[in-house]
């Protein structure tokens, strides 16, 4: 018999179906999808391509992996409340898979995809409020860069929740210590890949406007 979860990871699981119900009334995917046949294939394939990169991950102890994440990229492409129901059904994937604990999954998804989510619109809002609205500022700080910053928060605020199961040193030693090894993958994963997108497929990007950038 599974093991039950903890009232927090059961909160977490509460927290999460929440979220998820809000994204999907205001989030309007199923509307777009509806509207614009292109996008069913666009979220599938990002769904799948996200629980294959997340399923390639480097670590010894049980939850304690790293991986490349692509989120901030997701966001560049949904919006931030699409991006995290896409995220979170890559969660779920991988969780039905066997590769996450289900009793973690509503934590692991509100640290490690919704969070990260959040802050790369929040980092994304911020440059198109404060800096020049430019296509090489939408490329390297909303990607590049943007890209890093997710990666090292989404690590923190793991090594953070895992911190109740490891000790310390153990994370620091076996988790921590690889994380720069990803800042630069991470980064090109993300700038490229939004390069690529803004080049040959700008109406992916829902967060992009030509007439902003490029006018």
């Amino acid at each position: 018999m599974s093991e039950l979860p903890t009232p927090t990871e059961g909160l977490a699981w509460i927290l999460w179906i929440w979220l998820m119900i809000h994204c999907i009334r205001q989030g309007g995917l199923v509307q777009s999808i509806r509207q614009h046949s292109y996008l069913l294939h666009l979220t599938l394939g990002t769904i799948v391509g996200l629980a294959a990169l997340w399923r390639l991950r480097a670590g010894i102890y049980e939850g304690l992996e790293l991986h490349f994440v692509a989120l901030t990229v997701t966001t560049l492409i949904f919006g931030w409340r699409n991006a995290i129901l896409v995220g979170s059904a890559a969660l779920l994937i991988l969780t039905l898979l066997g590769v996450e604990q289900w009793q973690q999954a509503g934590a692991i998804a509100l640290l490690g995809v919704a969070t990260p989510v959040l802050l790369s619109f929040g980092i994304l809002t911020l440059s198109h409020n404060t800096l020049p609205r430019n296509l090489w500022i939408y490329i390297f700080i909303d990607g590049f860069l943007n890209g890093i910053l997710c990666f090292v928060a989404r690590t923190l605020l793991l090594a953070a929740w895992y911190s109740s199961q490891y000790d310390w040193t153990l994370i620091r030693d076996n988790y921590l210590i690889l994380m720069p090894l990803f800042f630069f993958p991470e980064a090109m994963l993300n700038g490229f890949s939004t390069t690529l997108l803004v080049v040959h497929k700008p109406h992916w990007l829902a967060t992009w406007r030509e007439e902003q950038y490029l006018k």
